[in-house]
């Protein structure tokens, strides 16, 4: 049951990886395969760094605890996000840089060294849910390559569909689903851990 945790983590935070895809791909901004493949290896790295963060803190709480901080930590963070989502659903969503902003030298082609910026904004969405599987115990390695492999693919495929002139306001639906698997993998780790 742990890998279907890791992939629900790894989908919670592609969902506006995704978002991103189909909304610069409406806009007609492609993301090259190396900006894809640059955005993943930053999701890798941050949620690593947050999976170890989280772990090395998980060995300071007892053991019968870990499972239940780290998923209470997941809750916390599903049950903030969507608060935050419902509280701002007239405002354009947040979590989503312009597209026109990123690509800087406007020729609609979204190069490795214009994502930075939107690479570590989409990374941090990962971060509070790595940071709890890693209290939770759960392994980091294969946590962090979900996270990264998801990441790159979700991208991939809202631009394709983008691409294709799949209009949609994807902002705050992406958040409000992210949100709501987080609230759903919190609560499976807590009662997983106290049973």
């Amino acid at each position: 049951m742990h890998w279907l945790i890791i992939l629900l983590i790894g989908c919670a935070s592609s969902i506006d990886n995704f978002a991103v895809g189909l909304t610069y791909g409406t806009h007609e901004k492609q993301i090259t395969r190396a900006a894809n493949i640059f955005i993943a290896l930053i999701a890798l790295v941050v949620s690593y760094i947050a999976l170890m963060t989280g772990r090395l803190i998980g060995y300071s709480i007892p053991q019968a605890f870990t499972g239940l901080c780290g998923g209470a930590l997941i809750l916390l963070i599903g049950i903030w996000t969507l608060f935050e989502t419902l509280r701002n659903r007239k405002q354009a969503s947040k979590t989503i840089p312009d597209a026109d902003t990123v690509d800087k030298d406007h020729n609609n082609l979204i190069t490795f060294r214009e994502v930075l910026w939107l690479s570590f904004a989409l990374s941090f969405n990962a971060m509070g849910a790595a940071f709890g599987a890693g209290v939770s115990g759960m392994e980091p390695v294969w946590v962090a390559v979900f996270v990264s492999l998801l990441s790159y693919l979700s991208i991939a495929a809202g631009q394709w569909l983008g691409l294709k002139s799949l209009r949609t306001p994807l902002g705050h639906i992406s958040e409000f689903t992210a949100s709501l698997l987080l609230i759903a993998i919190g609560i499976y780790t807590i009662l997983s851990s106290s049973l």
